[in-house]
């Protein structure tokens, strides 16, 4: 499953249903707006009666993966990967979005009060190694999660209220997480978990030795020097070693990591010792994530059968450059999935910490403008965090128009000026004249260049100077994440599962690597987003999230732009492609291939 920790395309929590064969909230009067000459692709019947195994899939990436530790990495990349090698408590049914046992027997047994949860694990779960899955890897993991000293802040903040696990009577296959105060995504977040290999990854047992009291303590106190065993096994987890070497990367899932080849691609091959064949029908033999930086390029192997599957991020290759796909035997795919664009500004930055100013820049962006030159009319404009699906949306917040005079009024008002007559607005800071200059943070994506350079030339018209400087994502995220940035395009992915947008908009989530690398910090908004983490009933919860959206409408920390429709070119020899928005849109291991059009073999 997806999680909620991948830095630029990151899932958060939405409830939102929509068509393509999926239940529709009958409150949900929100259009959408995509351009109707490029239908949404339905969520068709499954077709399995006559599959066949074998055969290859071979899937662009734009960059190489972070990690394939899925507790220490947010990379958008790694999680599409590890899905295939790591199992969770719970999964959530991809045309209902209900969550349903998968390493759990059943659901939880869940107290009145919502301070503990209690899951009765199948006995027939193994690691891909033979060795069973137990109560004790759970343990593992969570403390793992809760040692403040490994790379895993992302996912830490969503495992804080939980005070302690443990065996149930001794039960190596009944655990209960206990927690130290409700919260009402718990069963989200413990069920959603990917679980690691205690056998594996803790030979001398070292978190053993590590009590819950002492894990909360180290969290609040981050000594290394007291807590040095614990900053020693950290610093195991986190090594590039721990998560690229086969011998550690061992989950409980369908797919094993056969090699990784930096910068080219990571291969799976399929689990010869899964647990849940039965159920599972993982029909690829392999999974390769060939990495293409270059998106011309892609399209260029997508029409040469050397890749069988992509995502499209310049509209104008699946628009334009793919018009007739059957001439290279490709089809196209155009899915909902909940997820928009934004203009991150840097709340720390003397340029943007004034409201006045990043409503100035809200008022200079024509997204209209921008959706139809670029994305082709596949886009709706937003407002809000919230997707414009779900019914926690706040549709009484109204759009930002494109004007050009209240974007200068405001600018003025928070004292930038042309005084000296070069045609750049300059303010007096700490007593020195500063330009309104700024640079654009830009990894290597076109489509996204292309944007910033629209923006550039649209602000020029308010006195602004704007550039652009590019790196590569990785050298883009570690930038980004140390808030050594002026602005940037960015995106959050979204999921189908109860809102909690603490992760990225809690000023505690602004410290360190966390995902506030906006730096946005606003007392009554931290209050409402507590509020929502403790609040049960669904009515409230829709209540508080809609005053909290309205604080982050009001302060304008970025620039809400627009949610579209990803695009993806796929090969026509595979059966049973079957597209979801969540978890993993092309949900690979469903998809087969006849065996007279199969191309691979082992």
């Amino acid at each position: 499953m997806n999680k909620i920790k991948s830095l630029i395309l990151l899932i958060l929590a939405s409830v939102f249903l929509f068509s393509c064969g999926r239940k529709k909230d009958a409150s949900d009067k929100t259009n959408n707006n995509t351009n109707t000459a490029f239908p949404i692709t339905q969520l068709m019947p499954a077709e399995t009666e006559s599959a066949d195994q074998g055969d290859w899939i071979i899937r662009q990436v734009m960059s190489d993966a972070e990690k394939i530790n899925p507790i220490v990495t947010n990379d958008a990349t790694a999680t599409s990967i590890f899905i295939y090698i790591f199992e969770n408590l719970l999964e959530i049914d991809r045309v209902t979005y209900e969550l349903t046992p998968l390493i759990a027997k059943s659901m939880p047994v869940v107290s009145d009060d919502h301070l503990s949860y209690t899951f009765d694990l199948k006995e027939n779960v193994t690691f891909s190694d033979g060795v069973p899955l137990t109560g004790e890897d759970i343990i593992f993991t969570v403390k793992v999660i809760k040692n403040p000293f490994t790379d895993a802040q992302a996912l830490r903040n969503y495992f804080m209220d939980v005070k302690s696990v443990e065996l149930v009577d001794g039960d190596k296959f009944k655990v209960r997480f206990n927690m130290s105060k409700p919260y009402f995504r718990a069963i989200y977040s413990i069920g959603d978990m990917e679980i690691i290999p205690k056998h594996i990854l803790d030979k001398n047992n070292d978190n053993d030795k590590f009590t819950w009291d002492e894990l909360e303590d180290a969290q609040k106190t981050f000594d290394a020097k007291k807590y040095s065993e614990m900053q020693k096994y950290a610093d195991f987890i986190n090594t590039e070693e721990v998560s690229r070497d086969a011998k550690y990367v061992v989950g409980s899932g369908p797919y094993v990591l056969d090699k990784w080849i930096t910068g080219q691609s990571v291969t799976l091959k399929r689990n010869s010792n899964y647990w849940n064949k039965k159920e599972l029908a993982n029909y690829p033999n392999k999974i390769i994530f060939k990495t293409i930086k270059d998106q011309n390029a892609a399209v260029v192997a997508a029409k040469n059968k050397e890749i069988d599957e992509m995502q499209v991020y310049q509209p104008t290759d699946f628009v334009e450059n793919v018009k007739n796909p059957e001439q290279f035997n490709l089809k196209k795919a155009l899915v909902i999935e909940p997820s928009y664009n934004y203009i991150a500004w840097n709340n720390k930055s003397p340029l943007f910490s004034d409201k006045k100013v990043r409503w100035a820049m809200s008022y200079a962006i024509n997204r209209k403008d921008i959706i139809d030159k670029i994305v082709y009319g596949m886009a709706t404009p937003i407002q809000s965090h919230i997707f414009l699906k779900s019914r926690y949306l706040n549709s009484d917040i109204p759009e930002i128009p494109y004007d050009i005079e209240k974007s200068k009024q405001l600018l003025s008002e928070a004292g930038w000026k042309d005084t000296d007559g070069d045609g750049i607005l300059d303010k007096t800071i700490d007593g020195k004249k500063v330009d309104f200059r700024f640079t654009f943070t830009n990894n290597t994506n076109p489509k996204r260049k292309k944007v910033i350079l629209i923006l550039i030339e649209q602000l020029k018209q308010i006195g602004i100077d704007a550039g652009i400087q590019e790196y590569e994502w990785s050298v883009f995220l570690d930038k980004i994440k140390k808030h050594n940035f002026d602005a940037c395009f960015a995106g959050w992915q979204l999921s189908v599962t109860p809102d909690d947008p603490f992760q990225i908009w809690h000023s505690t989530q602004s410290e360190g690597e966390g995902s506030n690398y906006i730096s946005f910090i606003n007392p009554e908004s931290d209050r409402l987003l507590e509020e929502n983490r403790t609040e049960f009933d669904d009515i409230k919860r829709k209540e508080i999230l809609n005053k909290w959206q309205r604080i982050l409408y009001d302060e304008q920390p970025i620039t809400f732009l627009w949610s579209e429709p990803v695009r993806y070119l796929f090969s026509d020899r595979y059966k049973n492609a079957r597209w979801y928005a969540y978890p993993d849109s092309p949900l690979l291991n469903e998809w087969w291939v006849p065996t007279s059009r199969q191309l691979y073999k082992d």
